[in-house]
């Protein structure tokens, strides 16, 4: 069942959404020190692996190193070129493309070519910038902070727990999807947090607003969950739960973890859907899709898990694509309303998310209740 029987007030003034001096106390306050999903396991392999991205308009490299997954900024210690465009690749060291320094697994200085026309020079004397790197299921996460709470500290076990098990190594990636929106980084969470939405959004045949009865709200202080015993898709995904799974559970759970970290799962598959701020009217998410490898790898999984695999795919790019086709419609009418605004019980996690957003802002939100 839901927390709450009635409306609850929006929380957060539309100010929230656009204004650019509110937007970098939001950076500053929340993501700034926290940890972010950059990447799988499966991407960084082998040793000599790594991946690019831009985090927080930092740019970022993440390597494989004899096991090690380390994280370091992409800018050579030498004259600030990107060690290298590409988003991902393998290479025994790290180089910077343009003058060939390179740097050991630590990131020091290792070799420089012409060195004597550095004179002089002492061992390890120049160091790329690190950052925090920590694992968890299939995961990689970064932080840029290079002090603060490790990854379980910093999502709280309940989560952690959650996470290592919805991406464990028992589900395979299919794909990963990376969108820009037109709109504040809260637009794309808000709604993906309620299902108020889903039969105008997601309209089907016979599509309705799920119960009540059938849904139990968590609301946390660094978390919400939602656990849902009817699943979206009904009786054909528990069908199929039924012959991929031994003991399927025939349950949809979707936890968000404070404050962009969004993690979805049924028995066949995994969404993990990571939102970031890019402006104060722009943000990107970053989608990873998995699907469930089925258990005791037989001749029916090897046979058909490709075609479950480009299944999950297609279904969830369908929701995510009609999902953010409407984020700009939502963020136009936050620029420009004078409405105090209304939530609804269905949607209590909105409001919980809202007030752990409200925290940073002291008077430009109204008080809470």
């Amino acid at each position: 069942m839901w927390a709450h029987t009635g409306r609850l007030p929006h929380v957060l003034s539309t100010r929230c959404y656009h204004d650019p001096a509110l937007h970098e106390r939001e950076v500053s306050e929340l993501f700034a020190g926290g940890w972010h999903p950059v990447a799988t396991r499966a991407s960084l392999g082998h040793s000599g692996d790594f991946v690019t991205l831009d985090l927080l308009d930092e740019p970022v490299l993440v390597r494989n190193d004899g096991g090690t997954i380390r994280a370091f900024q992409n800018v050579c210690a030498h004259r600030h070129s990107m060690l290298t465009c590409e988003t991902r690749g393998h290479a025994p060291r790290l180089r910077c493309q343009v003058h060939g320094w390179e740097y050991d697994e630590e990131g020091r200085s290792l070799r420089i070519p012409d060195a004597k026309s550095f004179a002089p020079l002492t061992k390890h004397e120049f160091c790329l910038r690190r950052y925090r790197a920590e694992t968890l299921g299939e995961l990689v996460f970064v932080s840029l902070s290079p002090t603060g709470a490790s990854l379980r500290e910093s999502l709280g076990e309940e989560a952690a727990a959650f996470i290592e098990r919805a991406c464990s190594r028992d589900h395979a990636l299919v794909d990963v999807w990376s969108h820009d929106h037109a709109a504040n980084w809260k637009v794309p969470v808000e709604n993906a947090l309620e299902s108020y939405h889903v039969p105008q959004v997601h309209a089907r045949p016979g599509r309705t607003h799920s119960k009540a009865v059938d849904a139990t709200h968590v609301l946390g202080d660094r978390h919400t969950l939602l656990v849902n015993v009817t699943p979206p898709a009904g009786t054909l995904l528990k069908n199929l739960a039924a012959l991929w799974r031994a003991k399927p559970e025939h349950r949809y759970e979707h936890l968000h973890a404070f404050p962009n970290l969004i993690v979805a799962t049924t028995d066949l598959s995994t969404l993990v859907h990571v939102v970031l701020p890019l402006g104060p009217t722009r943000s990107r998410s970053v989608a990873f899709c998995f699907a469930h490898a089925g258990e005791g790898r037989n001749l029916l999984h090897r046979a058909v898990g490709p075609i479950l695999g480009e299944v999950v795919k297609r279904y969830t790019w369908k929701i995510l694509d009609e999902d953010y086709r409407v984020l700009p419609a939502i963020q136009r009418g936050l620029e420009a309303s004078t409405h105090e605004g209304v939530i609804g019980a269905r949607e209590e996690r909105v409001h919980a998310f809202q007030q752990y957003v409200a925290r940073v802002h002291d008077a430009s939100v109204r008080a809470l209740p």
